[in-house]
């Protein structure tokens, strides 16, 4: 794997003459409008469609925070816009990092860097390149920040971004990247009384028990004899008697 200066600029080509830098009072209003306090993923959404938007203009964002064990990434929040839902729900809860080429040359060399599908970079996957060819992702740039001593960090990806300037994105990413760290860090803090499960039915908790051992809804089913649709609305309803949204909240309040 070659170097991030190397990578990034064979990415990208050379910067325009007079290129434009972020603007940094715009950037000192968007750090005004930041949630504070008991921070939830709603109004990470709602600073990333807002204020962000109107910084660092993007089509769809992809912002997770996880664990890297072992070579294997496993999230535990995730918060999205624009992409559609069958996207979202299809996405793996855990991977291996090889699985994808840019998390994984992002996790190596910590660097922002973008993903132009015209001139893609050597380290893309063909997954990579054909989820941005079939969701019409156009330019896709990508940043975060990792904790070394928790074997932990937030991944962003933004798509459809401009290729003109990409100087200009990799300095505003290198700004953004740590408000968001520091907000999902906000959610993971403030996210977890315990979940009474008390409040379940006898099956809705042996469902629970089956996603806890890492099945999908296809194997619950089959286990269960019921369709995969009736698991689906299982869950829905126990999300809502839990007061959560998705299977990895879940496991990582009752892990």
């Amino acid at each position: 794997m070659r170097g991030a200066k190397e990578d990034n600029s064979s990415t990208t080509g050379p910067e325009p003459a007079g290129s434009p830098g972020p603007n940094l009072q715009a950037w000192i209003d968007v750090l005004g409008a930041v949630p504070g306090g008991a921070v939830t993923e709603a109004q990470i959404l709602a600073w990333v469609e807002g204020p962000l938007r109107r910084f660092f203009p993007f089509q769809r964002f992809l912002g997770a925070y996880g664990r890297l064990t072992g070579g294997r990434i496993r999230m535990r929040n995730l918060v999205t816009s624009g992409y559609p839902d069958a996207f979202v729900a299809g996405l793996e809860e855990s991977f291996d990092l090889g699985a994808r080429g840019c998390f994984a040359w992002w996790v190596h060399n910590r660097a922002a860097f973008i993903l132009d599908p015209a001139d893609p970079p050597p380290f893309a996957t063909a997954r990579e390149l054909d989820e941005i060819g079939q969701l019409s992702l156009g330019v896709v740039a990508g940043h975060g920040v990792i904790d070394p001593f928790a074997n932990a960090g937030t991944y962003l990806s933004f798509a459809g971004v401009t290729a003109d300037h990409p100087q200009h994105v990799r300095t505003s990413l290198n700004l953004i990247a740590p408000v968001l760290h520091a907000l999902f860090l906000a959610t993971e803090q403030v996210a977890a009384p315990k979940l009474d499960l008390a409040r379940l039915t006898d099956r809705q908790r042996e469902l629970v028990d089956l996603a806890l051992m890492g099945l999908p809804d296809k194997t619950i089913a089959s286990r269960l004899g019921i369709s995969e649709h009736t698991v689906g609305n299982h869950f829905r309803v126990i999300y809502e008697r839990l007061g959560i949204s998705k299977r990895s909240q879940l496991i990582a309040s009752l892990k």
